[in-house]
């Protein structure tokens, strides 16, 4: 049993499917502290004939005191923004259709919460790559008596985890005590992923974009076939 545990992030990059892809068991890290400042739980990155362009969703109560699951999406008319957005700059795209049969539903729906917006967006994501059947769990839902990183123990516990896939990053990292894991009999992986490089329009090759560029500009089926790639 594979077990990867991540904040839900606003319409993620590639990697972050890659992870998803792995596992058995995806929990979505949504009761911990909403980051503040910029952070891609609210926002990310796509790229237009201008260059780099951040779509990002207006989120009050960030930083100490708010938990993600409780960070209330605010303000009108950054839906249409970002859907006016993607249409124009991916008008040419193979499957720009998508932005308004599955992405345009999503925005629309008026999600009081970015961890509901962010879910939606990527189980819909998910299944366009075609994993969408696989098991997510909201740590929210789990009735945790641990916070913070003390509860990815207890959330691999509940999970009946034997392999936990955790980043790479200095985030991850901080908290890991493999030691402590591999008492409990769960295997340590570090996942570290960078995308072999694919059509993109609007200039030369950039990485860390949303997986969205990805789906619309080369379609669903080419952009599975990235995340497929080790």
């Amino acid at each position: 049993m594979i077990v990867g545990v991540h904040q839900p992030n606003y319409i993620p990059w590639l990697g972050y499917f890659r992870k998803l892809a792995l596992c058995d068991v995806f929990v979505f890290f949504d009761h911990v502290q909403m980051p503040g400042g910029k952070s891609f739980v609210s926002r990310n990155a796509i790229k237009t004939a201008q260059g780099r362009a951040w779509l990002t969703v207006p989120v009050s109560g960030k930083g100490p005191g708010t938990r993600i699951i409780d960070a209330a999406v605010v303000g009108d008319g950054w839906a249409r923004k970002h859907l006016r957005t993607l249409k124009l700059a991916y008008s040419r795209a193979p499957a720009v259709a998508i932005v308004e049969e599955m992405v345009e539903p999503i925005l629309n729906e008026g999600h009081a919460q970015v961890a509901d917006l962010n879910i939606a967006l990527i189980q819909m994501m998910a299944q366009l790559f075609g994993f969408g059947s696989m098991k997510f769990v909201r740590a929210s839902k789990m009735d945790l008596q641990s916070n913070g990183a003390e509860s990815i123990h207890e959330i691999l516990e509940l999970t009946s985890a034997k392999r936990y896939l955790t980043g790479s990053g200095e985030g991850s990292l901080r908290h890991l005590d493999t030691e402590r894991l591999g008492k409990n009999g769960i295997e340590t992986e570090i996942f570290d992923w960078v995308s072999s490089t694919y059509r993109q329009q609007h200039g030369a090759f950039e990485t860390n974009l949303s997986a969205i560029y990805a789906i619309l500009n080369c379609g669903p089926d080419e952009a599975a076939a990235l995340i497929a790639r080790p």
